[in-house]
């Protein structure tokens, strides 16, 4: 039987994987303006639930929705349109390495890792930062985690659209 590794594969007689596209994440200006612009809305959010609500509940159910708020500014818009208000303004959106849209897992996984890496206790958001900095694909903690990467809205146009809106 001929071994020619040069035959094409259907003439093999099976499919070979398609090579993947390896996307490099963003990190600089736009990214850190995109996420002051994001943690504003988020505290205000934040801020704004739960002085409306501690009164009618109390100052822990209140700090509980608060938090809820907070992290669901993060959460709804990046897994059903792949990108947040400061994300959507400089054109980045939150993808899979495959550059496929976020699952629900993913997005809460990046979110949840929101509270250890944007943490007043925990040097605000240099975890996020030396993460972002220091690994390949430009990716923060919970990027790592959950299998996501930011990317420029760009980037995914030059091989083909694969949000669900882009």
């Amino acid at each position: 039987m001929d071994e020619n590794p040069y035959r094409a594969p259907d003439e093999i007689g099976y499919d070979q994987p398609a090579i993947t596209r390896q996307f490099v994440g963003r990190a600089g200006g736009g990214r850190f303006l995109a996420a002051q612009i994001d943690h504003g809305f988020g505290v205000v959010l934040f801020l704004a639930v739960g002085m409306n609500v501690v009164e009618i509940v109390g100052n822990i159910p209140a700090g509980i929705a608060a938090l809820t708020a907070y992290l669901g500014y993060y959460f709804l818009p990046e897994w059903l349109l792949g990108a947040t208000v400061g994300k959507a303004l400089f054109s980045l959106r939150v993808k899979q390495l495959s550059g496929e849209p976020c699952t629900a897992r993913q997005i809460a996984v990046r979110t949840a890792m929101r509270l250890v890496e944007v943490n007043p206790f925990l040097l605000g958001a240099l975890p996020a930062g030396i993460s972002i900095l220091s690994t390949k694909r430009r990716q923060r903690l919970g990027d790592l985690l959950a299998g996501t990467i930011v990317v420029r809205r760009n980037d995914l146009n030059e091989t083909r659209s694969l949000s669900r809106f882009d």
